[in-house]
């Protein structure tokens, strides 16, 4: 909850990436919430008021995922929801050329982007796509799989454009962008 709440201030992306994290810990602890106070929760330096905070947010996204029926798989709608805002966001960032080098590092991805939708058919825009591959990359490094060099500089390429993302989409919720 707490580096939640930083991550979505900070960068919408990052946060987005979180998240599908918490989602894959609470099925790994097969939705468990004695579990998850005691190998998540635990792990906190908080004051019992915190703490408490920090069981219920989890318990709600438990809640969520199993009313949501996304037991083995899949995102909680209110991140799908916010994919798809992301990706208007994007859209319209490209619409209107607001800022040119925005669009020019999306030009630079887009290749990587095509690529990518031919092997995730089941993604809904380019945001979908570019966030599967950061996430699945970061699962690969923590399972400490080797990763080509090619794929490394792609997942760069494409954190780097979220990043350019995220912060223009911080910019605009602030109101310092205007589109």
């Amino acid at each position: 909850m707490l580096i939640a709440k930083r991550k979505r201030k900070e960068n919408i992306a990052e946060y987005i990436l979180y998240l599908y994290q918490v989602e894959d810990l609470i099925r790994a602890f097969r939705f468990d919430m004695d579990l998850i106070k005691k190998k998540l929760v635990s792990g906190y330096q908080t004051d019992a008021k915190t703490s408490n905070e920090i069981v219920e947010w989890y318990r709600n996204l438990v809640l969520m995922m199993e009313k949501e029926q996304i037991r083995e798989k899949g995102h909680l709608q209110f991140l799908v929801n916010l994919i798809d805002e992301l990706n208007q966001f994007h859209l319209k960032l490209l619409e209107i050329k607001v800022d040119a080098m925005y669009v020019n590092t999306f030009m630079a991805v887009s290749g990587l982007t095509n690529e990518l939708r031919q092997k995730n058919n089941s993604a809904e825009n380019d945001i979908q796509l570019a966030l599967d591959a950061v996430y699945g990359y970061l699962l690969l490094k923590m399972q400490q799989k080797t990763i080509s060099e090619e794929t490394a500089d792609a997942v760069r390429r494409l954190s780097q454009w979220l990043g350019f993302l995220s912060k223009l989409y911080k910019d605009f919720e602030s109101g310092d962008l205007e589109i």
